[in-house]
């Protein structure tokens, strides 16, 4: 598909290294990065939880209000992006717009267009920057919608540095969808 890296975020799991050596072996992908994330489910809204270790994912209560889920994160080291923002029925409230995310995802297979155009709007009325992620539930949406960063990706800290830098964009859609196995 053409990716050089891919992040897995499971929801309220974060995989292991070891798990995420193992895919690497088996992938038979040189040079493929892979790293693990977390989605958490809010009390209002979801976030793809980057930057924390492991057992992290499991130690956070379910359904924390959203300040203080992205707080905890904030002070553990870590960063994090609203996901799907106006996905019916999953989308946040007005506390986002005070939220110490990195990132606003506008783009993704579950976002229909529609609330793309919204969740783009918010992510300019807010001065958020806005990415793209596939949202896969399916292997064939794996890279339907991608960040194409300015500079290589080496770490997920790379990866928040060139968040803050605003050295990146959202892409795909139409032009990237895979072939249909």
């Amino acid at each position: 598909m053409g990716l050089d890296g891919i992040v897995i975020t499971e929801h309220h799991y974060q995989w292991t290294q070891e798990e995420i050596d193992r895919l690497i072996g088996e992938s038979h992908v040189p040079g493929l990065r892979v790293w693990a994330g977390f989605e958490y489910t809010s009390t209002q809204g979801d976030f793809l939880t980057f930057g924390l270790p492991a057992p992290a994912a499991q130690a956070f209560p379910l359904r924390l209000q959203p300040e203080d889920f992205a707080a905890r994160v904030v002070e553990m080291g870590g960063f994090c992006i609203a996901a799907h923002p106006t996905r019916l029925g999953l989308g946040f409230d007005e506390r986002l717009m005070h939220l110490p995310v990195a990132a606003i995802e506008t783009h993704s297979v579950n976002l229909q267009e529609h609330e793309q155009r919204l969740a783009v709007s918010l992510a300019s009325a807010i001065d958020k920057p806005s990415i793209a992620a596939s949202d896969a539930h399916l292997i064939q949406h794996v890279g339907v919608y991608v960040t194409e960063f300015a500079m290589p990706i080496q770490t997920l800290a790379d990866m928040q540095g060139e968040l803050i830098q605003g050295r990146f964009q959202p892409s795909g859609g139409q032009l990237a969808r895979p072939a249909a196995r």
